[in-house]
């Protein structure tokens, strides 16, 4: 593991997609990503009381909400980066597992088109039915589950 904390074991985990890893690398490198992620997400619910900003009582400018929406930008970079690094560590091992690396961005194009739905579905109810954000988000989680049986459960295929 100590290879691993190098910053080419780091370049090679999360910068490329190339190459093959095993299942307890594959779950270190989810726990790392996940520990970076979840420590935002904390922080965020700490502070996101703190992001509306009523101009009859703060004025025009409100620092509060200004640092809010600074964080919020630094967090949505942390997590599209969090989501690209993930993505080529899964490809390594879906890689390894002999199933087509592609696999690996299921996840992540699942989340972005469930978060849509329900962004979208309260604003246009004519056009996007109120079951369909429910929809996505099953199969966000049934695929997420089997990702995880498939990378982090399964041993490597065997190459005859």
């Amino acid at each position: 593991m100590a290879a691993i904390l190098s910053s080419d074991g780091f370049r090679f985990l999360f910068r490329t997609d190339k190459g093959t890893v095993s299942r307890d690398v594959w779950w270190f490198g989810t726990t790392l990503i996940s520990t970076v992620v979840l420590s935002f997400q904390i922080v965020w619910l700490l502070v996101s009381p703190h992001a509306t900003s009523d101009l009859s009582q703060r004025g025009l400018f409100d620092a509060a909400a200004l640092g809010v929406y600074s964080f919020l930008i630094v967090y949505a970079f942390v997590a599209f980066l969090s989501g690209v690094c993930w993505y080529n560590l899964s490809a390594k091992r879906f890689r390894d597992r002999g199933l087509a690396p592609s696999f690996a961005g299921l996840p992540m194009v699942l989340a972005l088109l469930a978060g849509a739905a329900h962004w979208l579905a309260p604003r246009m109810p004519e056009m996007v039915p109120p079951f369909v954000p429910y929809t996505l988000d099953i199969a966000l989680v049934l695929v997420i589950l089997w990702c995880v049986f498939e990378l982090g459960l399964r041993p490597a295929a065997k190459v005859s």
